[in-house]
């Protein structure tokens, strides 16, 4: 298994098409572009108009990965560590907004079901 720790710099949580696209993302450098990446990110990405489960796009420092699915989470006012099908587990360390974090948890909560140990 694959570890990624990081800080968080910005944690977001964003709607599109009245709640049809969910994202959350946290990201340790939210200003790097998509081709010159350095730092780490791990987004959760939903489109209600399409049947399936959410899936999960990140970044490691070095290359990046997407498609899998989440495995497992845990989500407190300062910690998010996520599973993912294909082997890579996170530990991000974050500062969010309450209203951030509050729908943040909302949303895994209703796609994955409570906070899970790991």
């Amino acid at each position: 298994m694959s570890n990624i720790d990081f800080k968080a710099s910005e944690v977001e949580y964003s709607e599109a098409i009245d709640g049809e696209i969910v994202q959350v993302s946290f990201d340790e450098d939210p200003g790097q572009g998509a081709f010159d990446r350095t730092k780490c990110y791990v987004i959760i990405s939903q489109n209600h108009e399409f049947p399936g489960t959410p899936t999960v796009e990140w970044h490691d420092g070095e290359t990046g990965g997407g498609g899998a699915e989440v495995q497992s989470y845990r989500l407190t006012k300062d910690l998010f560590e996520l599973i993912i099908t294909d082997g890579v587990k996170f530990r991000v360390k974050h500062d969010c907004k309450e209203e951030t974090f509050v729908k943040i948890r909302a949303f895994l909560q209703h796609e994955f079901g409570n906070s899970k140990q790991h």
